[in-house]
């Protein structure tokens, strides 16, 4: 069910997009009317705008626009936006437009001198800034007036009942300016947790409630105190309900959780919350990503498809059953999906239902299977996953809910895990290789752990480098 808040922010995004296109196409409207003084045409307006190429660029060029404000992750969170931030991202948004504008159109309109080409470039990003950040000026500002004098609040849940928790609720509901947050309910995390004073007047609900509570009054946020997240809290269960609400686990790190914060952005004239069930990468590293993974999935689905086919023959000569394996792993969010490998085991490799690792020389392995594994060739369906947006090319390697809880069980840090998509690969493959056992598995979690801290396109490219050697050198097992 999705809460009101969630289809607000949905009208909301629908705004600011339909707004964007609009006032993009106006720029494009008022740069060409600039083209059309400066290059002295000899014809009236009307007649320039009937050249193909002028007005294949109104058509093309505000779509281009759009996808540059999506790259720019600027449609990423549109309900809490910094008017100090966006000017910034609409800015950098405008002058990547008119530098494309300039080698794509206007660098063949007349000679020109050097000093012209800054002049174009500026008259282009200028206008295209005027025009968008206007429309965005007059949406955002009164949803930010309404935010700060605590008209437009987003329920949120206090995760603990105890003295800190109780003091926590109370700083972020005694804001003079708001941040946009109103805590409404205390979350009891056992039947014996102590309830402080404080809390009076405050809904008080026992954890297994806590869903229920959440899709019954919209909430969008559940907040951590630093000592619920050291007391032995399980993170992963309230990391996938705050996935499940569309919302965010938020964090007031102390001296001793500082390091969540890593690379997260918070309310500087409130209080510093941090979103740890988000990666700490910036919006448009993130949807750079997802537009490398789209891209490179699909062309590698086309390109390797007669592979496929080889595969599929080898798989289906050597053993009985079907020629690829579906098995449950959990996903961005923890929440499960279906991984896509081929087969290189026997069919009912699990017939008590209990789930194993796969050990060296494991005797379910089938012969053509050993091969696959090898050289990892029984990954490369995952493409598909890649492409319908269930794992990313690298991330962390999913695990099937057995394991996980295993995990989590030892390193309280696991869940940290479900903030971005599995991956194809990881630097834990790269470094570690497949694990054969929990132990192993713990073990190799360091690499994807710091993977976490230092996610970047470059970091990718470098995982992806060394995971072609792996592949090439038939290092896999």
């Amino acid at each position: 069910m999705i809460s009101l808040n969630v289809k607000i922010r949905n009208r909301l995004l629908a705004v600011y997009v339909v707004t964007d296109l609009l006032t993009s196409s106006l720029a494009i409207v008022l740069f060409n009317l600039f083209r059309w003084n400066i290059i002295e045409f000899g014809g009236p307006f009307s007649t320039f705008y009937k050249m193909p190429q002028v007005w294949g660029g109104q058509i093309c060029f505000p779509l281009m626009l759009m996808l540059i404000y999506w790259l720019s992750g600027y449609y990423n969170n549109v309900y809490r936006r910094s008017r100090a931030q966006e000017a910034i991202a609409t800015i950098m948004s405008s002058a990547i437009g008119a530098l494309i504008i300039f080698f794509l159109a206007v660098v063949n309109d007349a000679p020109w001198q050097r000093t012209d080409v800054f002049q174009r470039i500026l008259v282009a990003a200028s206008i295209i800034f005027i025009c968008v950040y206007s429309g965005r000026y007059l949406i955002t500002r009164p949803v930010v007036r309404s935010v700060h004098d605590r008209n437009n609040m987003d329920a949120a849940v206090m995760i603990g009942t105890d003295k800190e928790a109780a003091s926590l609720a109370r700083r972020i509901n005694s804001l003079q300016k708001g941040m946009g947050l109103s805590v409404v309910c205390f979350v009891r995390l056992s039947a014996d947790s102590p309830v402080d004073p404080d809390c009076n007047g405050i809904d008080v609900i026992d954890r297994n409630k806590v869903r229920r509570y959440c899709s019954d009054h919209a909430i969008t946020n559940l907040i951590l105190t630093p000592r619920a997240l050291t007391d032995g809290l399980d993170l992963a269960e309230f990391m996938r309900l705050a996935y499940d609400i569309n919302g965010g686990l938020l964090l007031s790190p102390d001296v001793n959780t500082v390091a969540f914060a890593s690379g997260r952005q918070f309310n500087v004239l409130g209080e510093p919350l941090v979103c740890i069930s988000t990666p700490s990468i910036s919006s448009s590293t993130a949807n750079i990503k997802r537009a490398i993974d789209i891209l490179a999935s699909a062309v590698a689905l086309v390109l390797l498809s007669p592979l496929f086919l080889i595969l599929a023959i080898g798989v289906k000569l050597d053993s009985k059953g079907p020629v690829f394996f579906r098995q449950k792993r959990l996903g961005l969010g923890g929440k499960p999906f279906n991984i896509i490998k081929f087969r290189s085991m026997i069919c009912n490799a699990e017939p008590d239902g209990r789930a194993r690792v796969t050990v060296d020389n494991d005797p379910r392995v089938t012969r053509f299977g050993r091969f696959l594994r090898k050289y990892r060739l029984d990954e490369l369906p995952q493409f598909w996953n890649v492409l319908v947006g269930e794992m990313s090319l690298v991330g962390p390697r999913p695990e099937r809910r057995e394991f996980a809880d295993k995990i989590a069980a030892r390193v309280p840090l696991y869940p940290m895990l479900y903030q971005v998509r599995p991956g194809i690969t990881s630097w834990g493959m790269v470094r570690y290789g497949y694990a054969s056992s929990v132990e192993q598995m713990v073990e190799r979690l360091r690499y994807d752990l710091i993977y976490l801290e230092s996610i970047s396109i470059s970091t990718d490219v470098k995982i992806l480098l060394h995971t072609v050697n792996t592949v090439l050198s038939g290092r896999g097992k």
